[in-house]
């Protein structure tokens, strides 16, 4: 199904057993948003379980394009495999929907009142610049996270 919205979806085979994998990622992972003792080796917020996790990048400030990481461990003869999806958080995804109703919307409701015929392509391409200005945002996030996340468990 081809999505709007920016995701990402991945498989990474791993040599490592599945709970030294969780182990890993437990100890790099915290569900505190606030500056700890051990701030050197978290590069995670969100929580971890035995088989499924909820992470997303450490930041400092507020980023809105960062890459919410949706996983889950498969445990196999020979190490594990990690499912991973990559995803705008719930939010984002919302306001990013509720704009693009509404701009249509707006633009529609302009292009039927003023029967001018630029209204309706300025408000697609505008739709357009916005959705390209996430996607691109959104890719560089996901680069970042990728790199962090390899770099752990590898």
């Amino acid at each position: 199904m081809i999505s709007l919205l920016p995701h990402h979806h991945e498989t990474v085979v791993l040599p490592k057993p599945a709970h030294e994998v969780y182990q890993i990622l437990a100890a790099a992972t915290s569900h505190l948003a606030f500056f700890q003792s051990d701030e050197k080796k978290l590069h995670f917020n969100g929580w971890i379980k035995e088989t499924r996790f909820r992470i997303s990048l450490r930041q400092q400030r507020a980023n809105h394009y960062i890459p919410l990481i949706i996983g889950q461990i498969e445990a196999t003869s020979t190490g594990c495999l990690l499912f991973l999806d990559y995803k705008l958080f719930p939010m984002t995804r919302l306001l990013l929907t509720l704009w693009t109703i509404l701009l249509v919307l707006g633009s529609l409701t302009v292009w039927y009142q003023a029967k001018n015929i630029f209204i309706l392509p300025s408000g697609l391409a505008i739709l357009l610049l916005i959705h390209f200005i996430v996607r691109a945002n959104f890719s560089l996030q996901l680069k970042l996270a990728q790199k962090t996340l390899h770099n752990l468990l590898i």
